[in-house]
């Protein structure tokens, strides 16, 4: 017996874009705010997507059989052309970074291994342990997504040939959030599992980020940079900062009642769709 599914899924819009961008025309190494902290904490983030992303479309898809729901059907093609597509351009942009950063590619290739091996470890223990994963991710995405959106001064901090790469991934990932979650909620997950899905992935996301930082602030010798260490902080966890103003999001994951759909951005992406229109070529190969 299938779970109900509350999902704003008809009325929501899933729109499959594709971005001109042409990073070789990026030359400044501290391409976030000028900062080393805040540019190589994206960039760690950025290393995790290709690999992330392919998991998540692997892990819902393989569910996509039984779910009933013609809605929930035509979202997951859209989102799955979408999260292609962001693994795709962040692979770009990952090789744009490993021509800057000694060691980037290395970095790349054993964040890729280690998600292979929990993807395959998910496969043999229990397939929905990797969708439950994805759905907390999502989530993290989505609110990290928002976080950015509603702070335009980051934004503009962001060097032009980069920006449209982070505004267009942003959109997407609030536009397709309820995706994952209404597939778990379809067959049947239960919520036990996706509360220490979301501790676990916390844990596996914040680690591998702020490892990867370390190592590329050590590799420039800014680790002792005290000044832009201090802004990071400032911007990062300070009042209104980064990740200070997505703690009641995150937390409200872990309510039972919890859905993603509680969150109403769709004027958010509006705003910032015609702005990112503004910034580069925009291409529409599909839309829910």
């Amino acid at each position: 017996m299938q779970a109900q599914v509350q999902s704003s899924l008809p009325e929501s819009r899933i729109v499959i874009r594709s971005i001109s961008t042409d990073f070789s025309r990026q030359h400044r190494n501290y391409w976030f705010f000028g900062n080393p902290y805040l540019t190589h904490l994206v960039n760690a983030l950025s290393f995790q997507f290709p690999s992330g992303e392919d998991m998540f479309v692997k892990s819902v898809n393989r569910y996509k059989g039984q779910i009933q729901d013609k809605d929930l059907k035509r979202a997951i093609g859209a989102f799955t052309g979408q999260e292609l597509l962001h693994s795709h351009v962040h692979q770009e942009f990952n090789e744009w970074i490993a021509s800057k950063v000694p060691d980037a590619k290395i970095y790349c290739e054993k964040i890729e291994a280690a998600a292979l091996r929990r993807y395959e470890r998910d496969m043999r223990i229990k397939p929905i342990l990797s969708l439950a994963a994805t759905v907390a991710l999502e989530h993290m995405t989505a609110i990290f997504a928002a976080s950015l959106l509603r702070k335009p001064h980051l934004i503009e901090s962001i060097d032009p040939e980069v920006r449209p790469l982070l505004v267009w991934h942003a959109i997407e990932e609030i536009e397709h959030k309820d995706v994952a979650f209404d597939v778990y909620q379809a067959i049947g997950g239960s919520y036990a599992l996706r509360a220490l899905s979301m501790i676990f992935a916390t844990l596996v996301l914040a680690g591998q980020t702020l490892f990867y930082q370390f190592k590329m602030l050590r590799k420039d010798k800014q680790v002792f940079n005290i000044k832009a260490a201090l802004q990071f902080l400032k911007l990062t966890w300070g009042r209104n900062g980064y990740f200070t103003s997505v703690i009641g999001d995150y937390l409200s994951y872990f309510s039972p009642r919890f859905h993603p759909s509680q969150t109403d951005d769709r004027a958010l992406v509006d705003e910032w769709s015609k702005k990112l229109e503004d910034m580069t070529y925009v291409r529409v190969t599909g839309r829910v």
